[in-house]
């Protein structure tokens, strides 16, 4: 979240900090990036080129058949010569199908070579839905089964669909948002090495393989540029801030029912005429999750539970996408158990926030002042072809409770501040018809505010309908897909008195920047919008998204929301808020390697300026290394 009260006095120090100390930190990790980039790119370059290519460097393409073998019984005798292969590759929005023309039989891979020139880099690359950080609609974008040695999923079965978003631990494809989502037990077969990393990703500790652990590491820069940060409400002049994240974690394996996962995590932030930087944009190096699961299979039911601190991502990307923008992105620490049966199954959670204070080494604690508790359920329906295309549609409904202990409601003047707590069941049903993709949920939320101090309460009646549809034009250049979003969120009346009931709908878990605003000044509160959606894959690496809502305040008497507790203080008197056009570009030239740049301008309407805030443009720039 962005915090906006930050005094001069506050940002006069973090200024002083960050030319004492920042400048050497990022140029030095800065550079480490760009080098182990550069290397990565060279060494992903030189694999291509290998002119004899044995069985056990084939690419994925001539060697997927071998892959995960309990899925093949018996061999053929029927062989076909690798020379006479022709590769064909099949997309479907950001992801990407890579198979071949020979006969689906099981190849005797001992003796198999490649001609050199049917070898091409971009073959080794998972498919870009697997960018840990592009966590945002449209998610309908992975229907096709890619090779094993590509996908680290759990056993989800349909669930896995859409790069394993319905299976509720958020996007697993090559990697995953939370990296404890990633199974490298295919790295069994020594066939399913890929890459140099993957000695660090499966280390055995006995014959069966069942016992073992897996590393995980990532670094992130992220650059912002705001013209006039929070709508001016922060920032009158041009800033830029630069944050530095890494985080390293261990996966241990105790056989396939038991297993430890531990992750270490640090940030810095800095910049030039910057603001904001309290909370989880700065952290000294902290166990940012920590549990223990137990899993297995009973009554040929997969179930499993987890015991400890870790992320959460079981709800719609609209409701809360992990926070990925500070250094620092949520946490949370509790129970929470799992069933999947064969097309349905059910999350049960009670969870507390982590509170990240104070900024010393392993002093993160367990919050109480913030929790999240509820059930999550998801009903696959039986997949069918329309126009030739396979098709799958889940239903979800769910419910989700939480505390609040520092919230406020808008006032006439300024804001009021106490606690909530707040009850919200809803349903989406999402997934794709054909080259239709879609997404459509309702929200119905009740609860009490509580004033502090002991102060009056407040009964709590408000609600939020989010959709999606885009038509994919797979047989196009780029496969590009056009659609619409629509999202109306219900608003409080600050004009009624202090015991009346509030009708303005909360959403304090910072929902994904990629489902409305990248510049995260608009939360899901009090907001009517609408706009065109346009998505591109120019190739197999790159992808661009283009979207431009039109918005509106629900109601004219609350005020505008960002991601934070606090309202913005300015009073317009009409709907219209203004339209923010934005565009993201994604590219990825290893495995390793992830960049993308994102912007978007704000254009406010006349009674928005009015009032006194800013219009301006915001661009943000991502570079991350992955293994």
């Amino acid at each position: 979240m962005n915090n906006q009260g930050l005094t001069s006095r506050e940002s006069n120090r973090h200024r002083l900090h960050c030319v004492s100390s920042f400048p050497f930190s990022v140029c030095t990790s800065s550079l480490w990036l760009i080098t182990g980039s550069l290397y990565l790119l060279t060494m992903g370059s030189a694999k291509a080129q290998i002119t004899g290519l044995t069985a056990d460097n084939l690419p994925i393409v001539e060697r997927h058949t071998a892959i995960r073998k309990s899925q093949f019984s018996t061999k053929t005798s029927k062989q076909t010569s690798p020379t006479d292969a022709v590769i064909k590759r099949e997309s479907t929005g950001s992801n990407t199908k890579e198979t071949d023309s020979r006969p689906h039989t099981v190849h005797d891979i001992s003796s198999a070579t490649i001609a050199p020139a049917s070898v091409r880099w971009n073959q080794l690359l998972p498919p870009l839905t697997s960018r840990p950080e592009l966590y945002g609609q449209p998610q309908s974008l992975g229907l096709h089964q890619l090779p094993g040695a590509l996908l680290h999923q759990g056993p989800w079965g349909v669930f896995n669909t859409n790069s394993g978003v319905a299976a509720g631990f958020g996007t697993v494809a090559y990697y995953a948002v939370a990296r404890w989502a990633e199974d490298w037990s295919n790295l069994r077969d020594k066939h399913n090495h890929l890459d140099p990393m993957d000695t660090l990703k499966y280390i055995p500790f006995n014959k069966n393989g069942d016992i073992y652990i897996s590393f995980s590491g990532n670094f992130r820069h992220h650059g912002f540029y705001d013209q006039n940060a929070g709508l001016g409400a922060t920032k009158r002049s041009p800033s830029y801030r630069s944050n530095l994240r890494f985080n390293v974690g261990a996966d241990l394996h105790l056989t396939d029912h038991v297993r430890l996962y531990g992750e270490l995590m640090s940030g810095e932030a800095g910049g030039i005429n910057y603001y904001g930087y309290t909370g989880r944009w700065r952290s000294k190096i902290e166990l940012h999750q920590a549990f223990l699961e137990i899993k297995g299979n009973f009554l040929g039911v997969k179930s499993g539970i987890m015991i400890g601190r870790y992320k959460f991502l079981d709800t719609p990307a609209y409701f809360t996408g992990g926070s990925v923008y500070p250094s620092i992105p949520f946490s949370w620490n509790g129970v929470r158990g799992y069933v999947f049966w064969k097309r349905f199954r059910i999350d049960l959670f009670d969870l507390t926030q982590t509170n990240e204070l104070p900024l010393k080494p392993f002093a993160d604690t367990v919050g109480w002042r913030n929790r999240l508790f509820g059930a999550y359920t998801s009903y696959a329906a039986p997949n069918f072809k329309l126009w030739g295309q396979k098709s799958q549609i889940f239903l979800d409904t769910f419910y989700l409770g939480f505390i609040v202990a520092d919230s406020s409601l808008a006032a006439a003047h300024g804001n009021t501040i106490g606690s909530t707590h707040r009850d919200t069941p809803g349903t989406r049903i999402w997934g794709n018809a054909g080259p239709i993709e879609f997404s459509i949920g309702g929200m119905w939320q009740g609860g009490t505010f509580y004033y502090q101090k002991n102060g009056p309460s407040r009964n709590v009646n408000a609600w939020a309908v989010n959709a999606q549809a885009s038509l994919r034009f797979n047989q196009w250049w780029g496969h590009p897909s056009l659609g619409l979003q629509f999202d109306d969120v219900s608003g409080g009346d600050y004009r009624n008195n202090s015991t009346s009931t509030w009708g303005g709908f909360l959403s304090p878990y910072s929902p994904s920047a990629s489902y409305l605003d990248l510049s995260t000044y608009f939360n899901m509160q009090n907001v009517v919008s609408i706009g065109p959606l346009i998505t591109l894959t120019p190739t197999s690496n790159t992808s661009l998204q283009l979207k431009s809502p039109v918005m509106w305040r629900n109601s004219t008497h609350d005020v505008i929301y960002p991601q934070s507790t606090l309202g913005f203080p300015y009073r317009p008197h009409d709907h219209y808020t203004g339209v923010l056009p934005q565009a993201s570009f994604n590219w990825r030239p290893t495995r390793h390697i992830s960049f993308s740049l994102e912007g978007e301008y704000v254009f406010l309407g006349r009674n928005i300026l009015r009032s006194g805030a800013a219009q301006g443009a915001y661009l943000q720039s991502n570079l991350e290394l992955t293994f």
